[in-house]
C-alpha cells in the first residue's frame, strides 16, 4: 500500500473496508481480512492516530490486538470490551494471526440530541477512568447477539425505522456497560491512600489542560499543593516526575497533530500554547531526536 492513513476517519473506513453501515454514521464490521489491517484502529504503525469524532466498541472473541490509548498500554484479548471515544489518541502496535473481533463504529452526530444516548457519552469521566471490560461468557454471548442484530437490522433496508432500532441496540450496549462500571465500583472495599487520590487527579488534570499548561506549578495550585511535594507523590506513586507526564501528553499531541493533520507547524506551536514555533521545534526535538519536519516525513 503506498498511500499511509494517518487518522481514524468515518469515511476512510466506510471506503476502505467491507462492513455493514447506516446513513447518518454507524457502521459495523468483524470481517478482519487482510486488507482491513491497512486502515484504521487495527493498522500496526510507527506513529499515533487520532480518532475523528467517533466512538468505536470492540470486543473480542478470540486472540488478541495491543495498542497504545494515549499514554496507556492496553490489550484487548477474548471475552473483553474495549471503548475508545471521540478525539482520544490510538496506536496499534501488535495483532496476533488469530485476532477475532466486532468493531461497532459510530459518528458523533448519529444520534440526535433527544435521545438518551447523547447523555450516556458525556459521561466521559467514567469511561477515560475505565475503558475495558472483562465479559462473562453470558455477557459475551449477549453482545454477540445484539451485533447480529444491528447487522440484520442495517440489511433489512424495507423497515421505514431502522436507524431508531439500532439506536436503541447501542443503548443496551451501553447501559450493560454502565452497569459493569457500578458493579466495579461496588467490589472496591477499601478507599484509596490519598497519595492515590492526588495521583489520580494530577493525571485528569494533564489530560484535560496540557495543550496551555506546561508548568508543575499551575497543577500544584490545582491541587492546593506545593510543587514539590506534590512531585514527590507523583514520582512516588507512578516512577515518574510530574514534568514528564506532562511532556509526554503534549509530545503525543504533537505527534499525533504532525501525522494525522496537515496544521503548519506554527499552528500546532499555538495550539500547544508554545511562545514559539522555534521554541516547540527545540522542545520536540529533545524529546523524540527528530524536528517536526523530519518527523512528518517518516514512513513517505
Amino acid at each position: 500500500m503506498t498511500d499511509k492513513i494517518f487518522k481514524v476517519d468515518f469515511n476512510i473506513i466506510m471506503q476502505n473496508i467491507e462492513n455493514d453501515s447506516i446513513g447518518g454514521g454507524f457502521m459495523v464490521f468483524d470481517n478482519l481480512t487482510d486488507k482491513i489491517k491497512d486502515y484504521g484502529i487495527i493498522a500496526v504503525t510507527d506513529y499515533p492516530l487520532r480518532l475523528n469524532t467517533i466512538t468505536i466498541i470492540a470486543f473480542c472473541t478470540e486472540g488478541s490486538m495491543t495498542y497504545n490509548l494515549g499514554l496507556n498500554k492496553m490489550t484487548i484479548s477474548q471475552n473483553q470490551l474495549h471503548i475508545i471515544l471521540p478525539d482520544q489518541i490510538i496506536q496499534t502496535t501488535e495483532v496476533s494471526p488469530d485476532f477475532k473481533a466486532g468493531f461497532i463504529v459510530i459518528r458523533r452526530d448519529f444520534f440526535n440530541l433527544q435521545n438518551d444516548f447523547t447523555q450516556i457519552i458525556n459521561l466521559h469521566n467514567s469511561l477515560i477512568e475505565k475503558s475495558f471490560f472483562v465479559l462473562s461468557d453470558d455477557e459475551m454471548q449477549e453482545q454477540i447477539k445484539i451485533f447480529g442484530m444491528m447487522k440484520d437490522k442495517i440489511r433489512d433496508v424495507s423497515n421505514n425505522y431502522n436507524r431508531q432500532i439500532i439506536q436503541n441496540y447501542c443503548q443496551i450496549t451501553f447501559y450493560n456497560v454502565y452497569n459493569l462500571i457500578a458493579n466495579d465500583k461496588k467490589e472496591i472495599s477499601s478507599p484509596k491512600s490519598n497519595p492515590v487520590r492526588i495521583y489520580e487527579k494530577f493525571i485528569r488534570s494533564v489530560e484535560k489542560n496540557y495543550r496551555k499548561e506546561h508548568n508543575v506549578d499551575f497543577y500544584a495550585d490545582y491541587l492546593c499543593l506545593t510543587p514539590k511535594y506534590m512531585s514527590m507523590v507523583i514520582f512516588q506513586i507512578s516512577g515518574k516526575h510530574a514534568l514528564e507526564w506532562i511532556h509526554e501528553h503534549i509530545v503525543l499531541e504533537a505527534r499525533a497533530l504532525l501525522k494525522s493533520t496537515s496544521m503548519s507547524f506554527q499552528n500546532i506551536s499555538d495550539t500547544l500554547n508554545f511562545s514559539t514555533s522555534s521554541h516547540f521545534s527545540r522542545f520536540f526535538k529533545r524529546n523524540t531526536g527528530y524536528t517536526p519536519s523530519e518527523y512528518r516525513k517518516l514512513g513517505e
